[in-house]
């Protein structure tokens, strides 16, 4: 593979015209369309974006104007972006998942002129606070809508037309923008996630993002004969870096699944070499996985345990660079055939790597994966520092930790436990809000800038990175211990039945938890016990049902030491809600809106019985 020289192809449309020109018949993209699998060619995407990019500049878009997009994962998304860009807009990403509320608040805060949309349901959310949106000028439709004749609303199949016809009558225009753009321009907003308050708009530009996706190509080796699929959310940069800007320096292909629950099964049908997954995805694969062992015979369970037992004695002699004797590998052959092959299976069979980012996994989860032979590489990183500063990677991993730090990054621990960074990815700032920025971006004693992440941490003596805690999120209890309630709902996490947890204890004397009922693997736990229920929040008071999670908690709490374990939990009856605002889109839970809804029953636990 002829790498894009950076000199050159320094930003993010220019990487993507260097592969449209130099490879332009090799395919980039499959997507499903109606029911079979489609490719698409850099010819065939460069024509997209192409025509796309001309119907904006046809409608007035000026460069530095904001778009919108709100949609899930699909092809239409990264097209429209990159056509966004190309011209020198500005994409305003919007969740899906989002409310009205949500969806008019970045709107507003964005001054997006243009939206895009995926189907009837994101429209009819836009057409509820049309009024409220002076700004916007039109509107572009990925589907079918109803009825058609809405004014400033249109299809992109229409739009794209125009944007032929535009093409057509000025052909010079388009490569004119695309060549007039600058590395340190602002190319698009990535809105914060965070677990309080208004989404901060992080202010990404190609320069940015370069200077990450150069870094995952040669420390992951990824190649253009590699393949990936994209299915998490594009709103958000995690999924934006490893399923759409990094392909555009590797030139490796992609495959869109159809959507977040067809997710397993495009995996086992695309079989990718590639895959990035938040802790949670690696957990549900790994719950199903438990459960299926629990309901295996005694034989296959013998199997199993001894197969798992022989991959760890593998690994362990291969990670301390010890010889591995003869008739390990050859157990290890057989255990592969007999139990680990088939775990390959569901992830396509042709996995080299996974990489977990967002936020931190399980140790646990990662020495299963690693057992088996599916390696995951715990990244860390967030939209401010457009995604990655550390990583574990090819040759150099410590469980536990989120690797060693990225080339011309640099690391620095606060007296206060905060890690600290300064690299080419850290964003500029946060659009209109100077005292977030100011929080964020804050000069040292010799007048060094510092992003401060509000992650607590530390660096070990090889360098490498662990994360403790977000440092408001750490619970002082009553006598006086200092506790990271991430890595116990990590681990709580681990059990098949439990969906969420969040550990509560604040000045208390014991530690407690709320913890959510995975649908599936509860359903399947009655079932097999003929216990009758309604729904969901019949089966939590279900008292099978309560001496399952005392009994899981109990084993999970072993290894814990005894001021983390938890001494009282309550099962809600019904999972954390995007909705209710009480997850992220990247499902982590908004501690102050789960106190607050919960606070009555959390303080019932601390109440003598």
């Amino acid at each position: 593979m002829t790498s894009p020289d950076l000199s050159i192809h320094n930003t993010v449309p220019k990487l993507f015209w260097y592969n449209v020109e130099n490879y332009g018949n090799d395919i980039t993209t499959w997507r499903k369309q109606k029911g079979v699998w489609d490719s698409i060619t850099w010819r065939d995407y460069g024509q997209w974006v192409k025509e796309i990019a001309n119907a904006l500049l046809d409608a007035g878009i000026q460069k530095g104007d904001k778009v919108s997009i709100l949609s899930q994962t699909r092809f239409e998304w990264v097209a429209v972006d990159l056509a966004i860009m190309s011209i020198g807009a500005v994409t305003a990403p919007v969740y899906h998942s989002n409310t009205e509320e949500q969806v008019h608040y970045i709107a507003d805060h964005s001054e997006s002129k243009f939206i895009f949309v995926e189907d009837q349901e994101q429209l009819d959310k836009i057409l509820s606070i049309w009024n409220d949106l002076p700004d916007i000028k039109q509107v572009v439709v990925f589907e079918k809508y109803f009825p058609t004749d809405f004014p400033n609303v249109s299809r992109l199949d229409d739009f794209k037309k125009r944007g032929e016809i535009f093409g057509n009558n000025n052909s010079d225009q388009f490569f004119d923008r695309v060549n007039a753009g600058d590395p340190k321009d602002l190319i698009s907003f990535i809105y914060t996630s965070g677990t309080t308050g208004h989404p901060k708009a992080g202010m990404i530009n190609s320069y940015n993002v370069i200077s990450v996706i150069k870094h995952l190509q040669s420390l992951f080796d990824i190649s253009r004969e590699d393949m990936s699929l994209t299915y998490l959310p594009l709103a958000h940069i995690a999924e934006r870096d490893l399923g759409h800007f990094v392909k555009l320096y590797t030139g490796y292909a992609t495959v869109f699944a159809e959507s977040l629950e067809d997710m397993p099964a495009n995996l086992r049908q695309s079989g990718p070499t590639v895959m990035f997954g938040t802790p949670r995805v690696f957990e549900k694969f790994y719950a199903r996985i438990s459960t299926g062992v629990k309901d295996a015979t005694w034989i296959q369970k013998t199997i199993y345990k001894w197969a798992i037992n022989v991959g760890r004695n593998y690994v362990e002699k291969k990670d301390k660079g010890q010889s591995i004797p003869l008739f390990l590998k050859i157990k290890h052959s057989l255990a592969h055939f007999l139990i680990f092959q088939k775990i390959h299976d569901i992830f396509g069979g042709n996995i080299r790597f996974m990489i977990s980012g967002a936020a931190p996994i399980s140790p646990n989860i990662i020495h299963f994966f690693h057992w088996i032979g599916l390696v995951i590489y715990e990244v860390y990183g967030m939209t401010e520092t457009t995604g990655i500063i550390s990583s574990n990677r090819l040759g150099n991993v410590k469980i536990g930790s989120v690797g060693q730090i990225y080339p011309d990054t640099e690391v620095r621990i606060s007296e206060d436990g905060e890690i600290c960074c300064r690299g080419p990815q850290n964003i500029a700032g946060y659009y209109h809000n100077k005292e977030a920025t100011a929080e964020l971006l804050v000069k040292d004693e010799h007048g060094i800038v510092w992003l401060h992440t509000g992650d607590v941490g530390h660096i070990d003596e090889d360098g490498y990175l662990f994360i403790t805690d977000r440092k408001k999120d750490i619970i002082i209890t009553a006598g006086g211990k200092n506790v990271a309630p991430q890595n116990i709902e990590n681990l709580l996490k681990t059990s098949p039945y439990v969906s969420q947890a969040m550990v509560y204890g604040d000045t208390k004397p014991y530690l407690s938890a709320l913890v959510t009922l995975d649908e599936d693997e509860i359903a399947k736990f009655a079932r097999d016990r003929k216990i009758l229920y309604q729904d969901l929040a019949d089966l939590t008071t279900k008292s099978e049902v309560i001496d399952l999670l005392h009994h899981e908690i109990s084993r999970l709490n072993r290894e814990l030491p005894s001021y983390e374990s938890i001494k009282k939990f309550h099962i809600l009856e019904e999972d954390f809600d995007q909705d209710k605002d009480e997850l992220t889109p990247t499902m982590k839970v908004r501690r102050k809106v789960v106190t607050k809804r919960y606070q009555d029953i959390l303080e019932n636990l601390y109440k003598a019985k």
